[in-house]
């Protein structure tokens, strides 16, 4: 004996339902803003109706996935993945989905293009924590309509929105609570040459230094790769300087974890002698003794931001409204690194 199945239920099964035009329920699985009485009505015919969207189906229609590629530089960086854990919520109430790649595999270059594999699926846009090597690619993906977003960084002449903190104003705020403690023998961890965030760190650092009337020593000052084994060197040099300065800012998470493991390798007492302040370091600080004073990133803001902007972008993809720029502030989370020296 056969079993007779029902077929799939339809937008019109909802309009019957509802009495609902097309055009409404197609915008609420669209992701665009309906009224709340439409909303809870469509999903309630939906629920009653068992209907089950197809994702696949509607884009191929309508040219689009509803996905948005997040492009790393690497998988290893806590910061890195919060911003994805972010932009995906976000996006998510948006029926947006996220496809998240990096052109490092396994702590080493990938031998596929990040980019090219996010055009290749077809993405309908592009939120980025993007290396140097990415900037061509991106344009490339500019050049053709692609939206993108960059987070943490933006290249110079890329057509394309931007958030990020206010990199300035967190070496500015972190070099001044140094100050502000007596310290006038300063020292610094930054990135390499042409890493966007950390320069604003370092340019704020020094802007506080020339504010206050401090020359800071050329070997106070250390640049290189951005990892926890390069802060561990870094805050090593300084620490072996001729004149060793009394407290130091490091620019960045993995910096800060191999400044405070060299401090604690080379016997002198962090927060005693030797003061630090660290960045985005939150779960680090409340396990160093004395704890660790840090400077904050609003990492949640800026990933919510970035996809902001993308959805609006992708919702009127014809908009010729001007590129947005943000630059967010953090905030300074005290703990006891720092000494004050008039003590």
């Amino acid at each position: 004996m056969s079993k007779s199945t029902r077929s799939p239920a339809t937008y019109k099964d909802i309009q019957r339902l509802t009495g609902l035009s097309l055009a409404t329920i197609s915008k609420y699985y669209n992701g665009r803003n309906v009224l709340t009485s439409n909303r809870e009505a469509i999903e309630a015919a939906a629920a009653e109706l068992n209907y089950r969207p197809n994702a696949f189906a509607s884009s191929l229609r309508r040219g689009v996935t509803r996905t948005v590629g997040v492009l790393l530089p690497s998988f290893q960086n806590p910061f890195h993945l919060e911003i994805v854990v972010g932009i995906e919520k976000y996006l998510r109430t948006h029926g947006i989905g996220v496809l998240v790649t990096s052109n490092e595999q396994d702590g080493t270059p990938s031998t596929v293009n990040a980019v090219e594999l996010l055009l290749s699926r077809r993405v309908d846009g592009i939120i980025g924590v993007p290396a140097l090597s990415d900037s061509s690619a991106l344009a490339t993906a500019v050049s053709i309509g692609i939206p993108v977003v960059t987070v943490d960084w933006l290249p110079s002449g890329l057509d394309a929105d931007s958030v990020s903190l206010d990199n300035v104003q967190a070496g500015k705020v972190a070099t001044q609570h140094l100050i502000d403690h007596g310290h006038r023998t300063l020292g610094a961890l930054v990135g390499e040459e042409g890493m966007w965030s950390l320069q604003g760190r370092l340019d704020g650092f020094l802007a506080a230094a020339r504010a206050a009337d401090i020359a800071v020593a050329e070997d106070h000052i250390q640049r290189g790769p951005i990892s926890v084994e390069a802060g561990y060197a870094a805050m090593m040099r300084v620490l072996a300087a001729d004149t060793r300065p009394t407290a130091v800012f490091a620019g960045n998470y993995d910096l800060t974890v191999g400044a405070v493991t060299a401090i604690n390798d080379s016997g002198l007492r962090l927060g005693h002698d030797i003061s630090l302040v660290g960045f985005d370091s939150v779960d680090l600080a409340q396990v160093t003794s004395p704890k660790l004073t840090v400077y904050v990133q609003p990492v949640e803001q800026i990933a919510t931001e970035a996809a902001r902007i993308m959805n609006s972008r992708l919702d009127d993809p014809d908009s010729s409204t001007s590129r947005v720029t943000l630059e967010l502030p953090g905030h300074l989370q005290i703990g006891a690194s720092v000494r004050r020296l008039s003590d």
